[in-house]
């Protein structure tokens, strides 16, 4: 008997025919149909609170995207308080992302090559002491903008939004917000929280992705979600 094929994953990260492949191809999908991926995109991956699959969910569906679009994408890790992608990556903390704010280096000297292909990494960087000084002004817009020079999407894993303020920040940078739920863990008001934060900010939430602790999928539920509206 032949042995059955195992799909190869993107760099050894991720089985792309597994069923949370399938189902955050499903979510770019639906995602394509509510903002043009064929434009240069910027994307916040953001949620409540800690705990709730918003970094494994970026970088997975950091690679879904590489896969699958004809595009370059970016991973870049925005939380400058509690870092945690470049561990995945296996590659150093800084240069990154703080000192692109900082304007300290050239966006090339920061971005890190991975073994995907079409998928670079920008790590967090070091934030220092008092990180919010990093946000002052167009600091990020801007260099979102310079990061779009070599990549069609970029991806911010963000830190979640009810603890720090560091994600509204990001959102003049962004085109639009997708919102992290562990679904059965989080308390209904603390999410309804987050929801009012980004709301207040002006965010565009696209989304609501609910991890689902069962089948530890993904789920997409359109703005209404948690009376979420435009």
């Amino acid at each position: 008997m032949a042995k059955k094929r195992k799909h190869k994953s993107g760099g050894g990260l991720f089985d792309i025919e597994s069923p949370m492949a399938i189902e955050l191809r499903r979510i770019m999908i639906r995602l394509g149909r509510q903002i043009d991926l064929e434009r240069k995109r910027a994307l916040l991956i953001t949620s409540a609170e800690r705990g709730e699959g918003k970094s494994l969910f970026a970088l997975h569906f950091a690679l879904v995207l590489a896969y699958h679009l004809q595009k370059k994408i970016l991973l870049l890790d925005a939380d400058v308080r509690r870092p945690v992608q470049h561990t995945v990556f296996q590659v150093p903390l800084s240069p990154g992302f703080a000192e692109l704010l900082a304007g300290t280096l050239p966006v090339k000297e920061a971005i890190r090559p991975t073994k995907v292909k079409n998928l670079g990494f920008l790590p967090a960087g070091l934030g220092g002491g008092n990180p919010s000084r990093l946000f002052s002004g167009d600091r990020v817009r801007d260099t979102v903008r310079e990061l779009h020079e070599f990549y069609d999407i970029v991806l911010l894993d963000s830190p979640p939004v009810v603890p720090v303020s560091d994600p509204l920040h990001y959102l003049s940078g962004v085109d639009g917000v997708l919102y992290l739920v562990m679904a059965g863990q989080t308390h209904r008001d603390v999410t309804q929280r987050g929801v009012e934060i980004l709301r207040s900010a002006g965010a565009n939430i696209l989304g609501v992705v609910a991890n689902n602790l069962a089948e530890v999928l993904p789920y997409y539920y359109d703005r209404k979600y948690y009376g979420y509206s435009r």
